[in-house]
């Protein structure tokens, strides 16, 4: 049985063995004295990695689904609330944080994280907070305290996931919507929210800042460089062109990764620097002469 305090971590990935980043965050989130979650897909997963698993007292949650972090966390925390997990009784759970996959954490900054989030105010806090369309926290970190937490399992159960498509959502519109959702049902049960960190830019546009202040996390798409069109042109729209032409590896590197924190964990890109370059010069010449429609 947990102390009350969970984190669940919910990762997408294919291949039986994790990814480094992964890992590493996994590792140092079970050295806090929380309960630990991985929450991912049903697929055949290497000895290694269930010894890695065991050794530090993770559990182990698989489940269907295609990546959909929020949907992850709204099968597990049902199972605990129609007592099918031995884990904890769902009115017992008194600290609740929520991770996943989109950040890689290359530094060891976790117990500060805690130790921040519980020491604010707030009743729910994030790492970062954007502005798009209106002030809302992004739950790639979400640390939910008791007086949170009845306000997002209300809008976990009762809410339609958005998922994105090729003829209506993007990847990032979807997010959006479900973070712009989630900032509603915290208003409505006048939850206190608040950001760990604050910046001059917001989303995508904020890493430069966050890597200086030493966050020691980055979204990964931005290592990728894997934004399809309709995102970049978005991005550019907003004067963002230094976010997707960025060697954002070389700031990370600057800013010094943990000692255990291998290079080789960082994602690259699957395309060339010549060729992302050429269409980023091609969608920022076009949004210059063609019109598009507001956001």
């Amino acid at each position: 049985m947990s102390n009350g305090k969970i984190i669940l971590y919910a990762s997408y990935q294919t291949g039986e063995n994790l990814p480094g980043y992964v890992q590493f965050a996994l590792k140092h989130l079970a050295e806090t004295d929380f309960t630990v979650v991985l929450l991912t897909n049903k697929r055949p997963l290497s000895a290694e990695t269930m010894s890695f698993l065991e050794d530090n007292e993770i559990t182990l949650y698989l489940t269907d689904g295609d990546g959909n972090d929020f949907a992850m966390y709204r099968r597990f925390l049902k199972d605990i609330a129609n007592g099918r997990s031995n884990l904890a009784e769902f009115n017992t759970i008194t600290r609740l944080l929520l991770l996943n996959d989109s950040i890689i954490y290359f530094q060891n900054n976790f117990d500060k994280f805690i130790r921040r989030a519980e020491s604010n105010s707030a009743d729910a806090i994030s790492l970062t907070q954007s502005d798009e369309i209106r002030p809302h926290l992004q739950p790639f970190f979400l640390y939910l305290k008791q007086e949170a937490q009845g306000a997002f399992y209300l809008h976990l159960l009762e809410t339609p996931e958005p998922r994105p498509s090729k003829e209506h959502l993007s990847m990032m519109e979807a997010r959006l919507a479900r973070e712009l959702g989630l900032a509603r049902a915290f208003d409505e049960a006048e939850v206190q929210t608040a950001p760990l960190y604050r910046t001059q830019q917001c989303d995508f546009s904020s890493y430069h800042e966050l890597i200086a202040q030493g966050g020691g996390f980055i979204h990964r798409a931005l290592l990728q460089k894997e934004f399809n069109a309709h995102d970049k042109a978005k991005l550019l729209r907003h004067g963002a062109y230094k976010t997707l032409s960025t060697d954002y590896s070389k700031l990370i590197m600057d800013a010094g990764l943990a000692p255990d924190f291998k290079e080789e964990w960082l994602p690259r890109p699957r395309r060339s620097a010549v060729i992302r370059k050429i269409e980023l010069s091609v969608l920022n010449a076009a949004l210059k002469v063609l019109p598009h429609k507001a956001d």
